[in-house]
């Protein structure tokens, strides 16, 4: 009798500024943390011939690392490679759910279909009367670009187990650190320069959302205004962030008292930022008015932010007055311990944040015989 075992490979994030690599282990009914790993995306073409070359040297050091067990990798691709769309349909006579949906996308998908390689995180039913129809967010990609990743690995030692999208890591990320959505849901990651939005209810994917938006450019908009270099701006929004609202607040009452350079230090900050973190709300505003359209997802529960976010100081109370819905930021790291002595914990909780989506990736078993 065949034996099928399973084991975590290392969860591996080529994202907009960084490659994360994270790898976990069952512990006490839950995860630990084996190993984290991360390197500048910027580095990858430095000195070397191209892109592909840059990325087998910096993918050589998760494989030199001694922070990871075995070879075997789960992979996320940039997001510019990928196209994501969502479909609906009805069936035809005598088609299975799987046909009509491959018959829709070929009217969605830039390039012809059997070139794709294609994902499909959940397929929704809903019945009207004798009908019923079907819709799913479906996640494109080229052939010849999965097959460049794999032999990018390759090159790099490592084996591709799996490919997955961001859209299913960030929701095994969110049921990781909290229980499953059973509720409609808002999940989002803040990464560098890219984000994602989803909506979720139980297993299915309602709506999703990649956009361009990210800390790097926030940190950007503070340099060019204060002259500060970007660990500087880091800081800052780390410890005042989005907070000038409360800390005015908190100034008006004749019980405190607010030392006028913090408050104006607040001002400045708040002035450089809100217009920028103003462009992620009206994403919010555009994936939840999609949604909204069906009136039986007309209510929220809550938005859960993973990422970047965690760096974003009083974003979450920010976020809440103008969107009207509760807001977490919730970092998966902090529920977690790690296993050796070689892999330490980041100093501050919040720089485990970015590692959300390969943390997320990570949890995804793979069997073998």
């Amino acid at each position: 009798m065949r034996d099928l075992r399973s084991f975590h490979p290392i969860g591996i994030d080529i994202g907009d500024r960084y490659v994360y690599a994270a790898q976990l282990k069952p512990d006490s009914g839950g995860y630990a943390v084996r190993g984290l790993w991360r390197k500048e995306y910027d580095q990858f073409t430095q000195g070397l011939p191209n892109e592909d070359e840059g990325l087998v040297s910096v993918l050589k050091g998760i494989r030199r690392s001694r922070r990871f067990q075995g070879r075997s990798a789960a992979i996320h691709i940039p997001d510019e490679a990928l196209v994501s769309t969502p479909v609906s349909f009805q069936l035809k006579p005598d088609e299975s759910v799987e046909e009509g949906l491959f018959r829709e996308i070929e009217d969605h998908v830039p390039f012809p279909i059997e070139d794709a390689i294609l994902d499909y995180p959940s397929i929704s039913e809903r019945k009207t009367g004798d009908q019923t129809s079907y819709s799913a967010i479906v996640v494109a990609a080229r052939r010849e670009s999965i097959h460049r990743y794999i032999t990018i690995l390759k090159k790099a030692g490592l084996t591709v187990e799996a490919i997955d999208s961001g859209i299913s890591s960030l929701i095994r990320l969110h049921d990781l650190a909290n229980d499953a959505c059973v509720n409609t849901n808002i999940l989002c990651h803040i990464g560098y320069k890219q984000s994602l939005l989803t909506i979720v209810i139980e297993d299915y994917v309602l709506a999703q959302r990649p956009f361009t938006w990210g800390f790097q450019t926030l940190l950007d908009k503070i340099n060019a205004n204060l002259e500060l270099p970007a660990d500087k701006a880091t800081f800052l929004m780390n410890k005042y962030g989005l907070g000038y609202e409360d800390v005015k607040g908190a100034e008006e009452r004749p019980d405190k008292d607010t030392d006028g350079a913090i408050l104006d230090l607040h001002r400045a900050l708040y002035q450089i930022v809100t217009p920028y973190v103003d462009e992620l709300i009206y994403e919010f505003h555009t994936i939840t008015s999609y949604v909204r359209a069906e009136p039986r997802h007309s209510s929220f529960e809550g938005i859960y932010m993973y990422g970047c976010a965690n760096m974003m100081h009083f974003l979450d109370s920010y976020l809440e007055k103008r969107i009207n819905i509760p807001v977490g930021i919730l970092n998966p790291l902090s529920k977690m311990k790690t296993t050796a002595s070689h892999t330490p914990a980041p100093t501050d909780i919040t720089e485990g944040a970015p590692y959300g989506l390969a943390l997320g990736l990570a949890t995804r078993k793979v069997s073998w015989l």
